[in-house]
Formats: C-alpha cells, sequence, structure tokens
C-alpha cells in the first residue's frame, strides 16, 4: 500500500471528483463508491463541501483545509470493502486526524486495475484544536502504511524515490525496526513523555537524543541503534511530529472487519452537540 495526499482549498471541487460527477470526466455508476461519512451529514458533494467549509471557517490560518490522498494497493492484491474501511479509518488515525474529531469523506474508485481509495479530510477538527499539520508528509507517510498494511495483512509496496543511502539493507532493517517499535511505544495508554519514550528505547537498545530550542521545546531527533545512526524523518518523526504524538490522546485502535459483504455499505459519523460553554463565575473577595 502507498499513500499520495496533497492539500487544497477546494472542498466542493474535490468531492465532486470523489463522486465520480467530474464534468468531462464522468465515471460509469458503480465506479465511484461512497465508503465513510464522518461528522457530516451524508449528501451531495456540494452539500458536504458545504458543511466541510463551514467547519474550516473556522480557522483563519488555514488557507488550504482540504486533505486529499489516494491509499493504492498493487494491481491484482484482493482487497475487501471492509479492509479498505478499516485503512481508510487508520490511516486518518495514525496521521492525526481520527475520525470522531475530523470531518472525513472517502470513496472507493473502480476505474483502475488495482484497488484505490480517496480520503477527503478536513484539516480543521470539529472541536476546536490545533489543525492538521502537512509537513514532512513524504517521510511520515511509509511509516504509515507499512504498519496499516502489517496490522491488516495486506502487502506493502515498495517505496519510491528511495535514495541510495535507503538502500542498505543494514540501514533499511535499522529504519523499520526503529518506526515499527516507535509506533507501538507511542499507542500505549500507559504513555509517558519524553523521559519514559527514552527509558523504553533503550531496553530495546535503541538510543534516542532530543533536541530542544532555548525554550525547552522539542524541535528536533534521532536514533541509533546497532550502530546504525536515523534521523527522525527517517523513521517518520521529525522533532514537531513526536513533541505531538506524545501530548496527543491515546485512541484505541481500531480492529478491522475483514469479512466481504454483498452490498457496498457505508461508515457513517454524525457530529456530536458541542458540550455547553462554562460561564465565568465572578471572583470571590476575600476577607480582611
Amino acid at each position: 500500500m502507498i499513500a499520495k495526499t496533497i492539500a487544497g482549498s477546494d472542498f466542493e471541487g474535490a468531492l465532486t471528483y470523489g463522486a465520480g460527477q467530474r464534468q468531462g470526466r464522468s465515471k460509469e455508476p458503480g465506479d465511484a463508491i461512497l465508503l465513510v461519512v464522518s461528522n457530516v451529514i451524508p449528501g451531495s458533494p456540494k452539500e458536504m463541501a458545504q458543511d466541510m467549509q463551514a467547519v474550516a471557517a473556522r480557522s483563519k490560518r488555514v488557507q488550504k483545509p482540504v486533505w486529499h490522498t489516494v491509499l493504492s494497493w498493487k494491481a491484482g492484491e484482493i482487497v475487501s470493502q471492509a479492509q479498505k474501511v478499516a485503512a481508510a479509518k487508520r490511516y486518518c488515525e495514525l496521521m492525526g486526524a481520527p475520525i470522531d474529531r475530523h470531518q472525513v469523506v472517502v470513496y472507493e474508485h473502480r476505474d483502475k486495475q488495482h484497488a484505490h481509495v480517496h480520503i477527503y479530510l478536513n484539516r480543521v477538527p470539529i472541536d476546536g484544536g490545533p489543525a492538521l499539520r502537512t509537513d514532512n508528509n513524504f517521510y511520515r507517510q511509509p511509516a504509515v502504511t507499512r504498519q496499516i498494511s502489517q496490522e491488516l495483512g495486506m502487502d506493502p509496496l515498495p517505496e519510491r524515490r528511495r535514495s541510495l543511502k535507503a538502500l542498505d539493507p543494514t540501514k533499511e532493517a535499522a529504519r523499520q525496526r526503529v518506526s515499527q517499535v516507535l509506533a507501538q511505544l507511542l499507542q500505549q495508554p500507559d504513555r509517558g513523555g519524553e523521559q519514559w519514550l527514552a527509558l523504553q528505547l533503550h531496553q530495546l537498545a535503541i538510543e534516542i537524543r532530543y533536541t530542544h530550542d532555548k525554550g525547552g521545546v522539542l524541535r528536533g531527533v534521532s536514533f541509533a541503534t546497532e550502530g546504525v545512526a536515523l534521523r527522525g524523518q527517517e523513521v517518520g518523526y521529525k522533532g514537531a511530529q513526536l513533541r505531538e504524538a506524545l501530548a496527543a490522546p491515546v485512541k484505541p485502535a481500531m480492529e478491522p472487519a475483514v469479512e466481504r459483504k454483498a452490498r457496498p455499505e457505508v461508515s457513517t459519523t454524525l457530529p456530536q452537540p458541542a458540550p455547553p460553554e462554562r460561564t465565568k463565575q465572578a471572583r470571590r473577595k476575600g476577607h480582611r
């Protein structure tokens, strides 16, 4: 499995393409199937786009709120619809946009020889938290797709544009091991902070080195194991990504269902009502 991601600003254009309704490039019935709708009222691409744009408008800083990812499997690999749904949801979670906090729409396309799905998510979460970051996707996504492939029993595709150093089998084995260990540790419910992570890695013969700025904020990270040095970006985590991963709440991993179903079924999650705002209480005057 591989992932290719672009960011944009046009929800309607993106969802219209996902639904196979783009003018001049329309798909045949059955070529575009709606698989997942989360925190969006199901409807036409235009209606869902308006809903997503309304949430994106809450953030004045995010200029490109549309996150569009294509998850692709190799030609000839048999992937059930349940596995496609599970892979799409798990991808969102591992990239930092779990479907209970973000608006997500997923379409399956059947116009190619290989299985693939189009994931459209709103970078601005519904709870008002920080927007999903887009930097360093090139390094993060291979680690994420490898993990999903392993969890769901799928065949990983060879990575593209690898450097000559990455072709070193010793370094590649070390990189994969560190990446897998990090992914497992960062999903533990009793996860701690930087010192905890360093201790856990040390017990597994993996050393980690943190780089902080003058304010004590984690900015960089590197690893070493069995004489192989690795940068954070080589295992899918730069300093900023690791800092966010350590601070983020841990969500239980989704258990995929792999049974085939006779008819397509849309997985839908509707938005929950926002909790009432707390009113400021008047300060009590102290006794003199």
